[in-house]
């Protein structure tokens, strides 16, 4: 047996150890469905017929297909996975099995320096916050360019610097949506990792586990980068201009998109089970936007708002600056009270942001 220790989804093999980890949970394996997950994993990709596994696993004993057909029901239960749609394990008819999911595995040496298992699952944390604050960031620069490109119209025809307007909310929004995915991300990766599941815990109670995790890890990272967020841009106002904007995006803010990416990481998630790999399709576009979209209607409608709505403030505050006539922020601002304009850039900042970091963490399963 290779010292190495194997990585999958949540799981991590320990063939030197005789060990298959679930976060902190040791799962319960005979010694030949050890041998049998190990040979699987080894070969990932590869079909292993049924001979290679009664070589090599049961190594000339004389067992019946019904026993390897056990093995296979066994191993399945313990990585909850399923024989019709097979996430892990999948059945070549007649001919074996075939492990499908990716797998990574560390040096000996990285085995023997942490026995605990420690640098995958952070691996798997740094992994997971820049994969989220990455696609937030394609987010941003969306958002970005829709704001720039109304800004950049409207200077063009008074005859201001119309590049300019373009590349500062290029740069703004991206730099915010970078900050704000890292912190949503790293909250809901931790509390993806930090999910323990009981042997013999029924699918839908894990579920909802799960969802509870993910709920509480993006509300609270939401929670403190909005108030963070919020905090400093006061403190700048003060500090530079003397006063700072009663009403801008903040802690409650950040605390409902925090809810709404949990809840589109949990649906994503959930439809991957499903399917031996997602996919970016339609479905899981709209699955990742929709919390989002429902997140900005939610915040515009309670008097909450986003970057539209904060430059809107600004702008009022603030009326000899060039950047609320650009953009036209009248329409946006909460004094305005209720706004169709308002609704619809909440919504679309909403949705693009859970929506970019989503699609982002649950991208990085095709490729550990």
């Amino acid at each position: 047996m290779t010292a190495q220790r194997y990585y999958f989804a949540d799981f991590v093999l320990d063939p030197a150890q005789r060990q298959l980890l679930c976060g902190s949970q040791q799962l319960e394996l005979n010694a030949r469905y050890l041998d049998a997950l190990v040979l699987l994993v080894q070969e990932a990709g590869k079909l292993i017929s049924k001979q290679r596994f009664f070589d090599e696993v049961w190594q000339g004993t004389v067992v019946t297909d019904e026993a390897l057909t056990q093995c296979i029901r066994n191993l399945r239960r313990q990585l909850q996975d399923s024989a019709s749609a097979p996430r892990f394990i999948e059945t070549v008819p007649k001919h074996g099995y075939r492990f499908i999911a990716a797998v990574s595995c560390s040096s000996p040496a990285a085995a023997v320096e942490h026995p605990s298992g420690q640098p995958g699952r952070r691996q798997l944390l740094w992994h997971l916050t820049g994969q989220g604050a990455l696609g937030a960031a394609v987010a941003g620069l969306i958002g970005g360019g829709l704001y720039g490109l109304v800004g950049a119209a409207q200077a063009l025809a008074t005859g201001s610097q119309a590049l300019s307007v373009l590349l500062v909310m290029l740069t703004v929004t991206t730099l915010i949506a970078i900050l704000a995915g890292a912190a949503v991300s790293s909250g809901l990766a931790l509390a993806k990792m930090w999910l323990i599941r009981p042997s013999g815990q029924q699918q839908k109670q894990l579920q909802l586990k799960k969802l509870g995790y993910l709920l509480l890890g993006g509300g609270a990272a939401g929670l403190l980068i909005g108030a963070f967020v919020s905090l400093l841009l006061q403190e700048t106002f003060l500090l530079f201009l003397g006063r700072s904007p009663a009403h801008i995006t903040g802690a409650t803010e950040g605390l409902i998109i925090g809810l709404a990416a949990g809840i589109s990481y949990w649906l994503l998630l959930t439809a991957r089970r499903a399917a031996s790999r997602q996919r970016f399709n339609c479905v899981a576009v709209f699955q990742a936007a929709v919390p989002g979209l429902l997140a900005g209607l939610l915040i515009s409608l309670g008097g909450g708002v986003l970057l539209a709505g904060s430059l809107a403030q600004l702008a009022t505050e603030f009326p000899n600056a060039t950047a609320g006539s650009l953009l036209a922020l009248d329409a946006f601002s909460p004094a305005q009270g209720f706004s169709i304009a308002g609704v619809i850039s909440a919504m679309l900042e909403a949705g693009l942001f859970t929506t970019g970091l989503t699609l982002g963490l649950t991208s990085r399963l095709q490729r550990v």
